[in-house]
């Protein structure tokens, strides 16, 4: 971190940057618009007021539409309330090909402040007391070979995530063409395979965030809601980074994490800097003050 070449190149490559967009004021197709980059407590304050925007906006819809219906003579009560909790995701574009061994990325991460979404959880398993366990520790759905027949017929899929226990994991085999595209297939490499269902089932209600590579290596995953607040989501961010960071795969060559952009359920989405959110840089998650002294004193 105090290695002064390290930071005088950061430096230098910084100062290159700004001067080429102020040297570079005509567009064409070869140079097009530069998109705007935010250093990551930044883009979190751009995406929470773009959020308070369209919330001020819902606000005047409802008082417009109720003040219609009292002109009607209609109870306002009755009207729908626009009540939206938008979530905040982050896409990641990295340099993986998942085509290539020992270049793909899948997990799970437990992130401080859970991700303020209802997640349906659905429980295979035969036993009838592990089923019981699983219902209790908050399952909505429950079923053994039953459920997997039910699934294979084409039933509806009303759940989110899935677990089940290693005696009935080799017969999920049958819907694994049905539930493996959506991302609901229990896998043992993701915790959700294990003898203790009820336990299961309570570590994916807890706030477990899913991440996985997609056919382009890029990696899209919701980090909380606006009604977090700037603190927590960037607490979220912070964790989820840093599992990345730490799961990278031996295969990756060159750069890992190549751009990264935060946004909202309805939003635009922001381009952060990389120093800013990589957790291999000597500036990750630290102030902008902080950041302008560090390169000051080289």
């Amino acid at each position: 971190m105090n290695n002064p070449s390290i930071i005088s190149l950061i430096r230098h490559l910084v100062h290159a940057q700004r001067a080429d967009q102020q040297l570079r004021n005509y567009v064409s197709r070869a140079h097009g618009v530069p998109i705007p980059q935010h250093h990551v407590r930044e883009a979190v304050k751009l995406v929470l007021n773009d959020v308070a925007l369209r919330d001020g906006k819902r606000v005047q819809n409802a008082e417009r539409k109720a003040g219609v219906a009292a002109e009607k003579g209609i109870d306002a009560s009755v009207l729908k309330k626009d009540k939206f909790d938008e979530s905040i995701d982050i896409a990641i574009e990295t340099g993986l090909d998942p085509r290539k061994p020992n270049q793909s990325l899948r997990g799970s991460v437990r992130l401080p402040h859970g991700t303020g979404k209802k997640v349906r959880v659905a429980a295979f398993c035969n036993d009838e007391d592990q089923q019981a366990a699983a219902r209790e520790a908050g399952a909505s759905i429950v079923g053994g070979t039953d459920l997997i027949d039910d699934i294979s017929k084409g039933a509806v899929l009303n759940f989110d995530r899935a677990v089940a226990t290693p005696d009935i994991a080799s017969s999920l085999g049958r819907v694994a063409r049905i539930l493996g595209p959506r991302g609901l297939l229990p896998a043992a490499k993701l915790g959700t395979i294990n003898q203790d269902i009820a336990g299961v089932v309570s570590n994916q209600l807890s706030g477990l965030a899913h991440y996985r590579t997609d056919k382009k290596g890029d990696i899209h995953a919701c980090l909380g809601k606006a009604s977090f607040g700037e603190m927590k989501l960037l607490d979220n961010i912070r964790v989820f980074m840093q599992e990345l960071n730490d799961e990278k795969p031996e295969g990756s060559k060159g750069y890992y994490l190549k751009q990264v952009y935060l946004t909202s359920t309805q939003g635009k989405g922001f381009k952060v800097t990389m120093p800013s959110i990589d957790p291999s840089s000597s500036f990750f998650m630290i102030d902008e003050v902080d950041e302008e002294n560090l390169l000051s004193k080289t």
